[in-house]
């Protein structure tokens, strides 16, 4: 795997890229997995000769690519220093994979199990997931087939048959194979990777955002917020941008980091900021995969428009559809009072009806057609709402009322693990495990950074 990228419009002392020499047509992340490996850690039918031979091979398309794509428009971003020494994981490399306007993912044999390599690919899936104009191209190297991918952890991330991904016509990994190789992987960038204004993204915009929140902050405070989610302080010297740095970072931190990060930070800032990067921050307890099962609930050719949580907490369910959307303020996220009582199906569907009028700024008096212009100006909109009150037959029809009134939306149910919504069957949780030990550490972390904001919300509370 690449090298920590110092922040976009930088450079540092040894006169590597700065964040405006992108390219004209963007920045393409290398994912590798370069680190030599122990026999023991070698699979089956393997030997330390073959994975150094892949490795030297490696090494040597990369640094082709390096050199051959500035000459298409695309700056690479590759640390040659770390071909060197190995592997190694920080918090920044998020600045790159969250700028990149294009991925290569190089998959040889080691690549199929790295950690380094499959935590970039779920997140370069993600930024696709929620709409981010980025390009991944997979490319087998060497032997490993489709089927090798597929069968792998890496290959559930990233799905082949939705992505195209290039077979280098020599098949090889020999000197020979390195020119044509490197030649048809530009080929296929140039092909593929349109111009476009990527500071229009998702991503870039919930960066800017926080960023813009964490300006108030001195040097010395943005230093200790970078130790405290793992940021190498000699790394952080060298970074300009360091409000932006951090935003960047939090994106692929665990919560608890996150939230010693913000405990550093608060007492310098003004209290209008801190209200809005907690509530920028408070999604970043939900996981990447779960995020990306809701925000699939959106695509018109999704089986089904509705999600679920497990778990009564309606500001769990909230973050959770924020988290998918990164604050996409075109993909509105509202609650609304949990269905209850005995009265028929029409009637509790429009009492939902109603609620969600209110909550969305629209009239009682709107025909559907009406809403549904309405709702044409907006990208989709998230509803969570509470369903234990009632029986799964009753719950999944109100539901299903619902999105015939509100065509575009997708809804978030909630209820309690153990709950006869989940035993039915008819709604698909975004999490494959909700643990009790997850639903506690979500409510802790939701509950701690409100606190920073003066915000008390109990964590037994189901608000």
């Amino acid at each position: 795997m690449s090298a920590p990228l110092l922040p976009a419009d930088e450079t540092d002392d040894k006169g590597h890229p700065s964040g405006s020499s992108f390219g004209e047509r963007g920045l393409v992340f290398l994912s590798h997995s370069s680190r030599i490996r122990t026999e023991r850690e070698l699979g089956e039918n393997d030997s330390l000769r073959d994975h150094q031979h892949r490795k030297n091979y490696l090494i040597n398309l990369l640094t082709t690519l390096d050199t051959g794509l500035p000459r298409l428009g695309f700056q690479a971003w590759l640390d040659k220093k770390n071909l060197e020494e190995g592997e190694g994981f920080d918090t920044l490399i998020y600045d790159a994979l969250a700028r990149c306007r294009a991925a290569v993912i190089l998959i040889d044999r080691d690549a199929l199990d790295s950690s380094y390599v499959l935590a970039e690919a779920t997140i370069l899936n993600f930024r696709r997931t929620v709409g981010d104009p980025i390009h991944i191209l997979p490319v087998l190297l060497g032997d490993v087939t489709d089927n090798d991918v597929n069968a792998s952890k890496l290959g559930r991330i990233l799905r082949l048959d939705s992505l195209l991904p290039l077979r280098p016509t020599a098949g090889k990994t020999d000197d020979t194979s390195v020119e044509p190789t490197a030649d048809e992987i530009a080929q296929a960038l140039d092909r593929s990777v349109t111009r476009c204004d990527t500071a229009d993204s998702p991503t870039q915009r919930w960066i800017d955002n926080v960023s813009s929140y964490l300006a108030g902050a001195s040097e010395d405070a943005l230093l200790r917020a970078a130790k405290a989610i793992g940021v190498d302080p000699d790394l952080w010297l060298t970074t300009r941008r360091k409000p932006r740095a951090l935003a960047a970072a939090f994106l692929s931190c665990g919560p608890r980091p996150v939230y010693r990060a913000l405990q550093e930070l608060v007492p310098q800032l003004e209290p209008h900021r801190v209200q809005r990067a907690v509530a920028h921050v408070q999604p970043l307890w939900v996981e990447l995969d779960a995020a990306q099962a809701v925000m699939a609930a959106t695509s018109l050719s999704a089986p089904d428009h509705v999600v679920g949580l497990p778990t009564r907490a309606i500001r769990l369910g909230v973050t959770l559809a924020e988290r998918a959307t990164m604050g996409d303020f075109q993909y509105p996220v509202r609650s609304i009072p949990e269905i209850t009582g005995e009265d028929p199906i029409n009637e509790l569907v429009t009492r939902c009806d109603h609620s969600l009028r209110d909550e969305l700024n629209l009239s009682h008096h709107y025909t559907r057609e009406q809403l549904t212009a309405q709702l044409d100006d907006l990208k989709g909109a998230f509803v969570v709402l509470r369903c234990d009150g009632v029986d799964p037959a009753t719950a999944r029809a109100v539901m299903d009322g619902l999105r015939r009134i509100y065509r575009g939306i997708v809804i978030v149910a909630l209820a309690p693990t153990g709950h006869r919504l989940w035993q039915a069957g008819n709604v698909k949780p975004a999490y494959e495990s909700f643990t009790q030990a997850k639903e506690d550490a979500a409510r802790k972390y939701v509950s701690d950074t409100a606190q920073l904001a003066n915000d008390l919300i109990e964590v037994d509370s189901d608000d």
